[in-house]
């Protein structure tokens, strides 16, 4: 029953991703939503494991708070499930609008790597999940203008995993 409320949840999602409402007319600053969601998906069983980076200064973009938060909650929960056990999860912003989150582990193959934000999609067969994660967020960053980003390994390393969304934003 979990599962099926889970996999309805993310259906109604992507749908709504793909059906726009993705931005504000006015900016804000995205760091306090990056935070609740590291903070709450910690509590969910990422504790201790989620590394948060954000700037000092304020990153305003005019992306929906609600669709940057379950942006950010797929990809963290993706990092989790599918990074090396017990290992850090990294969480960053940058000034310019760049967010990223990386994990540990095996590099996933390129023809992996070029497949997994379609629709039902699984890196892992033995994976938990439905395939939809990085679908909705492949969907969220283009309706808010932006793009997401997947490399493996991380630059400069021999494994691990880097998903990135660049969001416009406002100066200042």
């Amino acid at each position: 029953l979990k599962r099926l409320t889970r996999f309805a949840e993310r259906l109604m999602q992507l749908a709504r991703a793909e059906g726009g409402r993705i931005r504000r007319a006015e900016a804000a600053d995205l760091r306090p939503v990056l935070r609740l969601v590291a903070e709450d998906v910690a509590r969910a069983g990422g504790e201790g494991r989620v590394s948060l980076d954000l700037p000092s200064a304020p990153v305003r973009g005019d992306i929906d708070p609600d669709a940057l938060a379950i942006l950010t909650r797929n990809l963290l929960e993706n990092a989790l499930r599918h990074g090396a056990e017990g290992r850090p999860v990294g969480l960053t912003l940058t000034p310019a609008g760049a967010l990223s989150v990386t994990n540990d582990g095996a590099p996933v193959p390129p023809e992996v790597l070029a497949r997994l934000t379609t629709r039902f999609e699984r890196g892992a067969a033995e994976a938990e999940g439905s395939g939809l994660g990085l679908a909705i967020v492949a969907a969220i960053a283009e309706g808010a203008g932006g793009a997401l980003t997947l490399r493996s390994p991380i630059p400069g390393a021999a494994g691990g995993f880097c998903a990135e969304v660049r969001l416009p934003v406002q100066p200042g």
